[in-house]
């Protein structure tokens, strides 16, 4: 019984470890740079996708991504992340990357600080990551 447990959990650990490196390897979009969120003044007004801002939601806006892309935003300084839809256009400051919801921004810890750097990642099909990639290198 004991050998079938210690096998079962040797298993288990391999395919852990190996679904995660798999998961780490399959974005082929990842920006880094300056986040911040939305003011509480925005709740309930619509984003470009139409959609109703909450900001209990797990939203961002994006300058290019594509509506409905999930993305997984980390902050750097603590390893905090979120997982968030893209379903807003922004930010309009030039030197941030995204705007998150401020339930979003309170899970990786930046509301405090309300501006931080952190690593944007998103799986995309390779023509549009391809394009997204060129969009931003000529900005």
């Amino acid at each position: 019984m004991k050998l079938s447990v210690l096998f079962f959990g040797s298993w288990l650990m391999v395919l852990a470890c190996s679904s995660r490196v798999v998961d780490e390897l399959s974005f082929n979009f990842i920006q880094s740079g300056k986040a911040s969120y939305y003011a509480n003044s925005l709740a309930g007004n619509r984003t470009a996708s139409g959609a109703v801002y909450h900001p209990d939601s797990l939203t961002a806006a994006h300058r290019y991504l594509p509506f409905g892309t999930k993305v997984k935003v980390i902050n750097p300084s603590n390893q905090r992340e979120v997982t968030v839809t893209i379903n807003d256009r922004g930010p309009y400051h030039p030197h941030r990357i995204i705007d998150l919801s401020r339930n979003a921004a309170k899970q990786i810890g930046i509301i405090q600080v309300g501006v931080a750097t952190v690593t944007v990642k998103a799986e995309l099909s390779p023509s549009i990551a391809d394009k997204l990639k060129e969009k931003i290198k000529q900005k």
